[in-house]
């Protein structure tokens, strides 16, 4: 069969070929047009990176080609007065893990968790990493802190069976003397998110250690040193290759207290074992809580501050027991307290000498004049009662006394008396002349506690019983009503009478220095107001104080065979009531009473007399400032420890007034109305 052949005009040919063309011509320009655009795109992207982001490009690369491996600072060292340690650093072991050299590696996994005798489930868990903290591939994460030696020694043997774990040596804060002057020192513990975000610029992480209280939180800037860091060279999966740079850590600036680690000591251990004596010995049953400070009143240093109860510092570095933070958040007794500063308390008897200052200030008594204590004092037809009356073994009343037997005896229809005479607002007057009702100004973390000074125009503000009644102006006078003071503020009182009116602001800190030993910020004694107290009145208030501890007096028998003769005490007893609880034993003195090197005050809450409960704590406190007392061989291991007290009998007949004081945390209680009471009612007086 014949093929047909197409013929094409020569004509037609090239206009079909010349639409070929144009057409192809069409398709070269778009894909020249877009390979143009392409190649814009190409040097814009370029120019943004050489040009725009070349920096942050370079530090990436950079930071993609090196690790760095934090070293943590160990904080400042604590000394006492006399260079001694009291709170350092450790070297801890902890355990660091990279999760992606042993997920895949179950055998890794098991001999793992068999060494820290965790489960495979928990250390999953803990391989797992927190959304809070950014994190690198190939970076190690903690996983345990504080091992013990003998996991470590188990994880060293097993190093090679165990890639991707690491164990690193860290300093860790160390109390070596556990609980004492815990609430002094305070805590560090981990910074939360708050703190995190307040402290924000202080190059703070999560899993930083940082001051919660005390001196660790007051001076954490100080204390807290410079972080270093070790610089390898990585790989491409993250793993170190070579150490480029190794930048040392920079320890934290060392305090220096004016603390004195004998007189500390022996505080701690005269309270705690005079609380269990009280306990297992006397009707003082609930005698587990009191306070003791001891301060320089020529400068203000505070050589002694001790809240009982308390706690073991050591317990918040690492994971805290379940059992062991009951015992610190769930205590009725609230160890965390600092009752030095915080605690609120009736003074008793031991503001009698304000009362005595306020009634020569105006001119209400004169130093030879003689004031009747028959037992009783009558006011509105109420008996105001001296705790003399209740005196088993001897006189019911005091009979005719001048100001000084009124402080020897502790007299309270002598201090009535005097208190009638110049009326409340002038006791509120020259207590808060005193500084009471307000803080003394003491820099520690987390604060004082104001106190309370009452007056009528206080009560009618305060209280649903708007009248001030003459025998609460009475009951004020005796250290009784509604007035509290803290025991720092108490021994500021003392330090004013015994340094001639100058009052210091108390001090715990003398000095910081750097770690190499150079000095970077020194605290000097600061005058806070000098009262020019009158020479005659301090001295009547000084001899009436000195005859207390003498023969007869009422804190007598707490200091039987004490060398008052070359070191002269000035003391007073008292005592506070706070119905339904049990008396509260409250001393105060200083010494020696002709050229005063300490003051001393002392309160254990529901102890019983200040004779009987608490003098007999400050006379141990003044044998250890005086090295009167046994060498102390180990005070670390004493530190917590219960011994068997050496007691005075006190020989003084209980008494005390239904008047209460505040609780721990100042809240006054009401003060029973005296308007309906039938006159054979006598009113409970303060015991001492």
């Amino acid at each position: 069969m014949r093929k047909q052949r197409l013929s094409i005009p020569a004509n037609g040919g090239l206009a079909v070929k010349d639409a070929v063309l144009r057409n192809l011509e069409t398709k070269f320009k778009y894909l020249a047009g877009i390979v143009v655009v392409i190649f814009a795109i190409l040097l814009i992207r370029l120019w943004v990176l050489q040009i725009m982001e070349g920096a942050t490009i370079m530090v990436k690369s950079k930071q993609n080609q090196t690790r760095v491996i934090r070293i943590e600072a160990p904080r400042g060292i604590f000394y006492d007065r006399k260079g001694n340690i009291l709170v350092t650093s450790r070297i801890s072991h902890n355990l660091s893990v990279v999760p992606e050299d042993i997920k895949d590696k179950p055998e890794v996994i098991t001999l793992l968790s068999k060494i820290l005798k965790i489960s495979e489930k928990e250390l999953r868990e803990k391989l797992e990493p927190n959304p809070k903290l950014s994190r690198t591939p190939y970076q190690y994460i903690p996983i345990s802190k504080d091992v013990d030696p003998t996991t470590v020694i188990q994880l060293l043997e097993e190093k090679f069976n165990l890639p991707g774990v690491e164990v690193e040596e860290v300093p860790v804060r160390s109390y070596p003397y556990k609980d004492l002057a815990c609430h002094l020192f305070g805590y560090i513990r981990e910074i939360n998110d708050q703190e995190l975000e307040a402290e924000k610029g202080k190059s703070y992480r999560l899993g930083d250690n940082i001051g919660k209280t005390g001196l660790e939180r007051t001076y954490e800037d100080y204390l807290r040193g410079v972080s270093g860091g070790k610089n390898f060279e990585v790989d491409i999966h993250g793993r170190p290759l070579r150490l480029l740079e190794n930048q040392d850590a920079i320890p934290g600036n060392n305090l220096h207290l004016t603390i004195d680690l004998k007189v500390q000591a022996a505080a701690e251990k005269a309270l705690d074992d005079q609380m269990a004596w009280l306990q297992k010995y006397s009707k003082w049953r609930n005698a587990k809580s009191g306070a003791v400070l001891a301060l320089d009143p020529r400068n203000g240093n505070i050589l002694a501050m001790v809240s009982k109860p308390g706690f073991d510092p050591n317990a918040f570095v690492g994971v805290m027991p379940q059992e062991v933070a009951d015992k610190i958040y769930r205590n009725p007794l609230h160890p965390l307290t600092n009752r030095t500063i915080q605690g609120e308390f009736a003074p008793g008897s031991t503001f009698k000498p304000i009362t005595v200052f306020s009634a020569f200030m105006e001119n209400k008594v004169t130093m030879n004049e003689k004031i009747y204590c028959g037992g009783y004092d009558s006011i509105w037809g109420k008996k105001f009662k001296c705790w003399i009356v209740d005196n088993t073994s001897g006189p019911r009343s005091h009979g005719l006394e001048t100001v000084v037997d009124g402080l020897k005896n502790s007299c309270n229809i002598v201090m009535g008396e005097l208190s009638r005479r110049v009326g409340p607002n002038v006791l509120a007057k020259y207590s808060r002349f005193f500084g009471l009702g307000k803080p003394t100004g003491l820099n520690l973390y987390p604060g004082e506690a104001s106190g309370l000074v009452p007056d009528p125009e206080w009560k009618r503000k305060n209280t649903k019983e708007k009248t001030w009644y003459p025998l609460e102006t009475m009951m004020l006078g005796i250290g009784q009503t509604y007035l509290t003071v803290t025991p720092i503020q108490l021994a500021e009182v003392y330090a004013a009478i015994a340094n001639d009116g100058k009052v210091y602001r108390p001090q715990l800190v003398s000095k910081i220095t750097s770690p190499s030993g150079e000095l970077v910020t020194k605290f000097n004694p600061q005058l806070m107001v000098d009262l020019q107290i009158s020479p005659s009145i301090r001295s009547v208030i000084q001899q009436g104080l000195t005859e207390v501890i003498g023969d007869g007096g009422t804190g007598s028998s707490a200091f039987q065979g004490f060398p008052i003769d070359k070191y002269p005490v000035a003391g007073k007893t008292g005592t506070a009531q706070k119905p339904p609880y049990d008396n509260s034993g409250v001393f105060a003195c200083y010494a020696p009473a002709n050229k005063p090197e300490i003051v001393v005050v002392v309160f254990v809450e529901q102890g019983g007399s200040g004779a009987g409960g608490a003098a007999p704590i400050g006379r141990k406190v003044l044998e250890a400032y005086f090295n009167l007392d046994k060498p102390v061989a180990d005070i670390a291991s004493q530190s917590s420890a219960k011994a068997t007290p050496t007691v005075t009998n006190n020989t003084e007949a209980p008494s005390g007034s239904r008047k209460p004081a505040t609780t721990l945390t100042g809240t006054p209680a009401s003060v029973p109305s005296t308007e309906n009471e039938s006159n054979e009612k006598s009113i409970p007086r303060s015991q001492d």
